[in-house]
């Protein structure tokens, strides 16, 4: 696949191998296509192809993109042992199972992941979830505060609502805990460097004194931030 230089930009040639457990349809090959920018090779494991396939028989389109599902992998794969990891919008499950092909297997790290929807939440539930991975139906605006504390929390939730929990999130994350936000995209310009175009947007986060922040201007765009140490009362 080749990516079109911009001025002023050299042209590159982007290689890309991807491997799915089930035929691709033309649009989903297309999205995948448009997403995916530098050299990667992606690996969909059985699992996320398991989830994407229920998010299609329920209709579901707004599944975490496999960039963002990858990375996810790769954060709850660091998670100590003992560990916990929160995911707020369960959806399908497509990113619960990015996260359980991250821990690959351990059983010593706990992961709940909050769904409003019944609906949803009943098809996710009809994987085969490992031990230590609770699914929970309710809102996460009413249950965060009484959920406890986390090493790794996924706030995977539509739009405006992101904002609406972002303090109530960062209060549950340990310190030295990640929080990835995704989704992104709509709250910037022109790329992750702008300024949020809405008040409230999620965005606000890189201003928060109990975090440090770096923007990830690729996928559907995301922010990663790790709780500082000694920022318990701020």
């Amino acid at each position: 696949m080749e990516r079109t230089a911009t001025s002023g930009e050299s042209d590159t040639r982007s290689s890309v191998s991807l491997t799915f457990d089930h035929e691709m349809s033309t649009a989903e090959v297309e999205s995948l296509r448009r997403s995916l920018g530098a050299r990667t090779a992606l690996h969909v494991p059985p699992g996320v192809g398991a989830a994407f396939a229920r998010a299609r028989r329920i209709g579901f389109a707004q599944s975490c993109c496999p960039e963002v599902g990858a990375l996810m992998s790769v954060l709850a794969a660091a998670v100590p042992g003992g560990g916990r990891i929160l995911e707020l919008g369960t959806g399908a499950g497509v990113g619960l199972a990015w996260i359980v092909h991250g821990l690959r297997g351990r059983t010593d790290v706990e992961v709940v992941s909050v769904e409003i929807d019944p609906r949803k939440s009943a098809a996710a539930a009809d994987a085969p979830w490992p031990e230590g991975v609770t699914l929970v139906v309710g809102d996460a605006r009413n249950l965060l505060p009484s959920l406890g504390r986390y090493d790794l929390i996924f706030l995977d939730i539509p739009g405006q609502l992101k904002a609406s929990l972002l303090d109530d999130t960062l209060t549950a994350l340990k310190p030295g805990g990640q929080l990835l936000i995704d989704d992104m995209n709509p709250y910037w310009d022109q790329g992750a460097t702008r300024r949020p175009r809405y008040a409230g947007a999620p965005e606000r986060v890189l201003e928060d004194p109990r975090v440090v922040c770096t923007l990830l201007p690729y996928a559907t765009g995301m922010i990663l931030a790790s709780r500082l140490f000694g920022e318990e009362s701020a």
